[in-house]
């Protein structure tokens, strides 16, 4: 007798979900097999190699084949492949996959046509939420060629190159719909459009919100969301809204703001923030085009309390450095003359960036000393000049400048019936999401981070799969959630080293990892194979209910039988 014992975790559960989108069949559409090709064709590969990366966490492409290698019957099962075995999925054919995945247009066709299918089949509400944009890097130890170039670093690397990716996530599950990778240099600002005309082509929107940071704000975005009957939600940097312009918005404040209030255990609901609203007539002369911007000022207290924070240090460690400007010290540059001293008064104010709020009065005394003759020199007078900085901080200005700290000027050309003034301010607020998902891709469900493939090309096809796969981790999360809130349910065992905590906002990794030591005996009797699946429990039943998934795609192992079975691959 001859027996195994192989881990089958979620890999069903995953395999279930992949496939009710019929994800292999569209990769094979989009990406056939070489005439070279052998064994299990490319889509159901990539399925697998998708399993892989969500199961393990783990995108290392010369790891899959050990992992198939010992759950070779339960991917088989799951994947419809009898013949299927590990070198399936040895690092070559991966690292061919993604050099089929690298191929740009294929694979926007290939988005647009997944998109319309996950949208169809879980019945995705598009048009009534917003699409979030934002820009994610991918830095890797190595150096700048290709690619991968210097640039400003989020992660606060600038001595990493890395790639730029513009990703677009659909809210309220933060699911990426289309993404961009170019060089890590390749600014923002011209990464919104193409992205934008992509979207807007490729899922036919009309009347759709966008959502983005203030360098989506340009001029140009703006006239062309517009010019298609899109609307959008932005904040306005200070250039495009200067201090001045904000201070007039203020100064019009009505007596009443829109109030929106969070809840406190221990006291009365707190002001998380308020705002009203302007009307603006936009004007972009290029595209002969003018409308109505809404423009949305709000407050936050917890903003405010962070600039007046910001700016009081500033202004204390400015002070400190005028106060040491004039006072020698080994190896400071002495300043002798007026021009000197005022120069360095100016930029230090100027560094600070308080120069309108602090008054410095330079004095200046002459000291006039008699010099003696010595050896061959005559008699002669010296006069040194002396200098005293007389610092003041003007505190009308001061006053002035703290009561409009806190506020924020956003952008919108929605109607109030589309997007109230509380909507428009609460729907901003949840920009977390993408920066949620973006450290789900980096650090925590795909772990991206570090990246070990070294042509660029790859790691832009892996970019996309690791994208592909936070789809199915934002549907999976947000139909379990849902299935909570519509039943008024909570579920439990979910919370490691807390089983009895019940929870209605299990997250993905929680959901899969309630999955884990599920495991298939495999035996040999008599020349015949047996398979017997361990039993599910409560929870693992009730989450494959909440996801709509037959609980038979576990307990079918147990009909399994076989008249041979290759023990030996391990």
């Amino acid at each position: 007798m001859k027996s195994k014992i192989e881990r089958v975790d979620d890999i069903p559960l995953l395999i279930a979900k992949f496939e009710k989108s019929g994800l292999s069949e569209l990769l094979n559409q989009h990406f056939p097999d070489h005439g070279n090709w052998q064994g299990v064709n490319g889509g159901k590969v990539a399925v697998g190699f998708l399993t892989y990366i969500l199961s393990r966490s783990d995108h290392t492409i010369s790891h899959v084949e050990t992992w198939a290698s010992e759950r070779i019957l339960t991917l088989g099962h799951c994947l419809d492949e009898s013949e299927l075995t590990c070198k399936d999925f040895t690092d070559d054919k991966l690292t061919n996959l993604l050099d089929r995945f690298s191929d740009e247009t294929a694979w926007a066709a290939f988005e647009h046509a997944h998109n319309q299918r996950l949208i169809n089949v879980y019945q995705l509400a598009v048009k009534e939420e917003p699409i979030r944009l934002d820009a994610m890097i991918t830095q890797s130890h190595r150096a700048a060629s290709g690619e991968f170039q210097y640039g400003h670093s989020k992660q606060h690397r600038s001595d990493l190159p890395q790639l730029k990716t513009m990703v677009a996530t659909l809210d309220p599950l933060a699911m990426p719909l289309f993404s961009k990778t170019v060089a890590g240099n390749t600014a923002d600002d011209v990464l919104y459009l193409p992205v934008l005309k992509e979207l807007i082509g490729n899922l036919n929107l009309l009347h759709q919100l966008f959502v983005g940071d203030c360098k989506m704000g340009s001029i140009e975005v703006r006239s062309f969301l517009h010019h298609k009957s899109q609307y959008y939600l932005l904040p306005l940097s200070k250039k495009q809204c200067s201090q001045t312009q904000l201070a007039a918005y203020l100064a019009n404040r009505p007596s009443e703001c829109v109030e929106i209030l969070t809840e406190d255990k221990h006291g009365p609901p707190r002001l998380k923030a308020k705002g009203f609203e302007q009307i603006e007539q936009i004007s972009d002369e290029q595209n002969n085009q003018t409308w109505e911007e809404r423009r949305i000022i709000v407050y936050s207290p917890t903003f405010a309390k962070t600039q007046k924070l910001a700016f009081e240090n500033r202004l204390i460690r400015a002070k400190a450095d005028l106060e040491l400007l004039l006072q020698a010290k080994q190896g400071r540059k002495k300043l002798k003359t007026y021009a000197e001293v005022h120069s360095a008064v100016q930029q230090i104010l100027n560094k600070h960036k308080v120069k309108n709020f602090m008054q410095v009065n330079i004095e200046q005394r002459e000291e006039t000393k008699t010099i003696r003759a010595y050896s061959n020199r005559p008699e002669r007078i010296e006069t040194k000049l002396h200098f005293h900085l007389q610092i003041q901080v003007d505190e009308t200005l001061k006053a002035q400048h703290l009561q409009n700290l806190g506020w924020r000027v956003y952008a919108c050309n929605a109607p109030k019936e589309r997007l109230t003034t509380q909507q428009a301010i609460l729907c901003y607020r949840n920009e977390y999401r993408i920066e949620h998902k973006f450290d789900e891709l980096l650090n925590r469900v795909t772990a991206l981070m570090p990246v070990f493939l070294h042509k660029s090309h790859r790691i832009q096809a892996l970019i996309r799969l690791l994208l592909l796969a936070l789809k199915y981790v934002s549907v999976i999360q947000h139909q379990v959630r849902s299935e909570l809130k519509a039943t008024k349910q909570k579920i439990k065992e979910l919370i490691p080293g807390n089983p009895g905590r019940a929870t209605d906002k299990p997250t993905t990794s929680l959901i899969l990892k309630a999955f884990n030591n599920i495991h298939l005996n495999i035996v040999s009797v008599e020349n015949k194979v047996y398979v017997n699946i361990s039993d599910l429990k409560p929870v693992q039943l009730k989450l494959l209910e909440l996801l709509k998934i037959p609980p038979e795609i576990y307990l079918g192992f147990n009909q399994l039988s076989f008249s041979h079975f290759d023990f030996s691959e391990m």
